[in-house]
């Protein structure tokens, strides 16, 4: 019995190793190359104003390829250019790789969730979903500076920002009273015209003294609202005036030279931070850096500085062989950045610990299995064991009875008298082998018989 039990442990082990070995294993495609699952990803939605191609497909799955995708509008008609402000639908067309084929319910997910598809035979399927095309605000990227010039030069301030379809520049006197658009500052300051691209350039000609300490700034609007730049301020020098030459003296005696007094030299203009009346006026529009966000005051002041708040959005799935990407945007600013994922598959460790767990779970039903086979084959035996020991008792029984004859008939000897020459019958104890007239615990009948 014990080496039975050590060859069916041994087995339960062995049988054991193999599950395990199968669980730390990667799962492949099945023996007839059936895909019944593939994921694609799409690294960007359509924003209003944005590329059509700008964003990426990819895939994934074993056995699969994107072969191509493309954009068509609400009327069906394929899409170039750039995003309006209407639906959009994308159709991505993916193939099996041979040996590879699609199975006839295959699951097909985009960017996670589930998506229609039509099949084309078991090799190539297209996968489509419609879009609303997002608005975004304009995200601002320059801000105009600051220029100092001189009485009669030229001002020129640039300022850039995404997603804008109209520009509008406007200018602010130094006490805030005057407010207009730049097209208009010729009609405030004769002799001064407005030059520029009328969108990201705009170029103040023949600068006036009177303009010193105006402020200009850029307001953009697009699909998604609008946004205004920071405050430049055009600072204005006057311009040196001449020193009179001396005239000569009528007198042939000479007359001293009067002195020349130095010009005064222009003052800059303040710093609007060093002026005590100043009030911040902070821009609509956010400035940020790769970690922080703020509204900007144009003296430099800051305001609702805060840590960037990201959305995050897969681009690329990570792979044990090499890492994903997704893109991020910030919810308040519209700061966008990219980084790499890794796989989140289960580890090597995990792996062992869970078929070590399994194992032991394997071993222990094994021993309770084993365990009430051996109590049930010695509950058996009891009882077989118990029959035996009733058989006996019996037996003695009936030796007793003998035993108690035997007794009377040695009592009465002398009736027998002629039976027996000795007078006295000998007893036969079973068992020393041998006659003599002690008591004995079983009698031989068959003896008693042949007498």
């Amino acid at each position: 019995m014990a080496a039975t039990k050590k060859r069916l442990i041994t087995g339960l082990i062995l049988i054991c190793l193999c599950l395990s070995f199968c669980a730390l294993a990667p799962v492949q495609a099945s023996a007839d190359g059936e895909i019944s699952k593939v994921l694609v990803t799409l690294s960007r939605e359509p924003v209003a104003m944005d590329g059509v191609y700008n964003a990426s497909v990819a895939t994934s799955t074993e056995g699969c390829t994107v072969v191509g995708y493309g954009w068509y509008d609400s009327n069906g008609n394929p899409a170039d250019g750039a995003f309006g402000t209407g639906n959009y639908q994308i159709q991505i067309t993916v193939n099996a790789v041979d040996p590879y084929h699609f199975a006839d319910t295959v699951e097909v997910y985009l960017n996670n969730s589930a998506v229609n598809y039509t099949a084309n035979g078991s090799s190539s399927i297209i996968v489509y979903r419609d879009y609303a095309a997002q608005l975004w605000a304009p995200t601002i990227t320059k801000h105009p500076t600051s220029e100092n010039v001189e009485v009669g030069e030229l001002a020129s301030f640039v300022a850039m920002a995404s997603y804008t379809e109209t520009y509008e520049w406007t200018a602010v006197s130094p006490d805030g009273k005057t407010t207009c658009n730049c097209n208009d500052l010729p009609g405030l300051f004769p002799g001064v015209s407005i030059g520029g691209d009328g969108k990201e350039k705009m170029n103040i000609r023949n600068v006036p003294q009177e303009l010193d300490g105006w402020k200009v700034r850029c307001t953009f609007t697009g699909p998604g609202g609008s946004a205004s730049s920071n405050w430049a301020t055009v600072n204005v020098k006057a311009a040196a005036t001449p020193s009179p030459s001396p005239s000569p003296s009528p007198s042939p005696s000479p007359s001293p030279s009067p002195s020349v007094s130095p010009s005064p030299s222009p003052t800059a203009s303040p710093n609007p931070a060093d002026d005590p009346n100043h009030i911040h006026t902070y821009s609509g529009t956010w400035s940020y850096d790769d970690s922080k966000h703020w509204r900007e005051c144009s003296c430099g002041s800051k305001t609702d500085e805060a840590e960037h708040d990201m959305e995050w959005t897969e681009i690329t799935e990570a792979t044990k062989d090499a890492p994903g990407s997704e893109e991020g945007v910030c919810k308040v600013c519209g700061y966008t950045t990219q980084r790499e994922t890794e796989y989140k598959g289960m580890s090597l460790i995990v792996k062992i610990l869970l078929g070590l767990v399994i194992l032991a779970l394997i071993l222990g039903a094994a021993w309770f299995i084993l365990n009430t086979v051996a109590n049930n084959k010695r509950r058996k035996r009891r009882k077989k064991s118990g029959r035996s020991s009733g058989g006996y008792s019996s037996r003695s029984e009936s030796s007793r009875r003998s035993s108690s004859y035997d007794d009377y008939v040695g009592r009465s000897g002398g009736a027998h008298g002629g039976s027996h020459s000795s007078g006295s019958h000998q007893h036969y104890d079973g068992r020393q082998g041998r006659h003599d007239g002690s008591s004995y615990d079983q009698w031989d009948d068959s003896r008693w018989g042949d007498r």
